[in-house]
């Protein structure tokens, strides 16, 4: 090489650095790339459930419920985007949200080796090949975790303000997204919220409270705001969602104690409780709402007029009150089942092969696949791995605990915020869930897999060499130098 030609290059590497972009960055920023296009070309347009193609066709009509999530339903009318395109800023979303948690903590090619394996795990990729509340809400919680963790170790007062913003808007979309997403996001800003100084300065010799006071702010003024945002601009109708939990819980309880408990017009008219109890499968309750029938093609109705849902209502809390011992019994049944405990979850609840608008007699736009061969491929490969029954949410429970433990709860914020995360998404799921599918389990799957290679951070050869300094003291928060000498953290190339 010539030495104008050295010199032109060097002048060309100089000026990628100074802008941040580095060789070694874009060479990771080209594999997280076709990462993305490698998923997206193998889902697209996304596959859906039917409670999404629901969702899909109440913006399309502009008639909303309340039965899945009535602030996100409403968004998609307002926007009318296209399925495909939530699809991919969803994926993009949960790939730089792992990306970010990761990269704090861990050798950049590590970070991009380790969310590349979680995007593809057998047990996960299924799912982030779907358009659906639960991607919504895992995007958003991930993305709000990685911007909340670096506001906690960040001094510049008005980055500090900006990631905090960033926080508040992914866990509005958390909430708005999944109805129990309020006791993860509760316990993430719990967690990791910063408290400044000069908030709550009385209860200086109270930081516990104190914490609990902002974060307990925060979280009310983010459930408020999508509530009066549902009610004043979506004006959704009531659909009781709850009922699903009444049914199966009093006919639980109603067959453990051999009496007919439900009021009138539940059931078709001369139903028993041995038709039903040939019906009912505490492991498989999905399949007691839309799969059975009591020889006259009428199934058990699971959409009832407000005033049986009032009257299913007062049975249920009279049979839980009167029989507490059954309704835990109950309880711990079908978390055992949702955890994989007492059996394999559902075949197809891992790698779920998608619905389509005419099934479900619902008007939504759902096109073909965009590369049906690759999808074929792909779906092939993940249903033999399935077929194995290798997967269940117990084990990923117990990566969860031991991996956060292992990143460090004190020092990791992120490992702190992924354990409560996925620990209470499930528990929300074990006191109200009526299936046993995988797709419940899925979130805390992925929050496994990230403290999993967060603990890596304790091999060297793993670790950043700059990891995130300890978060400020309180009185720091508020009055922090803006200089660059402030960082919170190195940038390595």
């Amino acid at each position: 090489m010539q030495p104008t030609e050295r010199l032109a290059s060097s002048k060309s590497l100089l000026w990628l650095r100074l802008v941040g972009l580095a060789p070694g960055r874009l060479c990771r920023a080209a594999i997280l790339l076709g990462l993305g296009v490698f998923i997206a070309a193998a889902y697209l347009p996304g596959s859906v459930v039917p409670d999404t193609l629901d969702m899909c066709g109440q913006a399309m009509s502009g008639i909303y419920n309340d039965w899945h999530s009535p602030a996100i339903a409403g968004l998609w009318g307002f926007f009318n985007a296209p399925i495909e395109a939530i699809f991919l800023l969803t994926l993009t979303a949960t790939i730089v949200a792992i990306h970010l948690i990761l990269t704090r903590w861990l050798r950049p090619w590590v970070a991009v080796a380790c969310t590349a394996a979680i995007m593809l795990f057998p047990a996960t990729v299924g799912w982030m090949g779907h358009v659906g509340k639960d991607e919504w809400f895992a995007a958003a919680f991930l993305l709000g975790t990685a911007l909340i963790a670096r506001a906690g170790t960040e001094r510049r007062v008005q980055l500090r303000r900006a990631l905090l913003l960033g926080v508040v808007i992914c866990f509005w979309f958390a909430i708005a997204a999944r109805k129990n997403a309020l006791l993860p996001v509760g316990a993430a800003l719990l967690v990791a919220w910063p408290v400044p100084g000069t908030l709550f300065g009385h209860l200086q010799d109270r930081p516990l409270v104190r914490r609990l006071l902002a974060a307990g702010g925060v979280l009310v003024l983010l459930v408020g705001s999508v509530s009066v945002f549902t009610s004043v601009a979506v004006h959704p109708t009531e659909r009781y969602p709850e009922q699903a939990t009444y049914l199966y819980d009093l006919t639980a309880i109603a067959l453990a104690e051999s009496e007919m408990m439900f009021p009138p017009g539940i059931f078709p008219n001369g139903v028993t409780l041995k038709d039903i109890d040939k019906a009912f499968d505490i492991k498989a309750g999905g399949t007691y709402f839309f799969s059975w029938n009591f020889g006259d093609s009428t199934t058990v109705n699971g959409f009832l007029e407000p005033e049986k849902v009032r009257a299913l209502r007062q049975s249920w809390v009279k049979a839980v009150f009167t029989h507490p011992d059954e309704y835990v019994r109950t309880r711990i049944s079908y978390t055992l089942a949702m955890l994989g405990v007492s059996g394999p979850h559902p075949y197809l609840s891992i790698n779920d092969l998608g619905s389509l608008p005419s099934t479900w007699s619902i008007t939504c736009r759902v096109p073909d696949r965009t590369f049906p061969s690759l999808h074929q491929r792909v779906l092939d490969l993940l249903l033999r791995v399935e077929r194995q029954n290798l997967f269940r949410a117990w084990i990923f429970l117990v990566i969860l605990i031991a991996g956060s433990m292992l990143a460090g709860l004190r020092k990791v914020s992120e490992a702190r915020i992924l354990l409560m995360g996925g620990l209470l998404s499930l528990a929300g799921i074990a006191t109200a869930g009526v299936t046993t599918t995988f797709r419940y389990s899925w979130f805390t799957a992925v929050c496994a897999l990230l403290v999993a290679a967060l603990a890596l951070r304790r091999i060297p050869a793993a670790a950043r060499f700059d990891p995130p300094p300890d978060p400020p003291r309180p009185e720091q928060l508020s009055s922090a130098p803006e200089t660059e000498g402030s960082r919170s953290e190195g940038v390595s190339s």
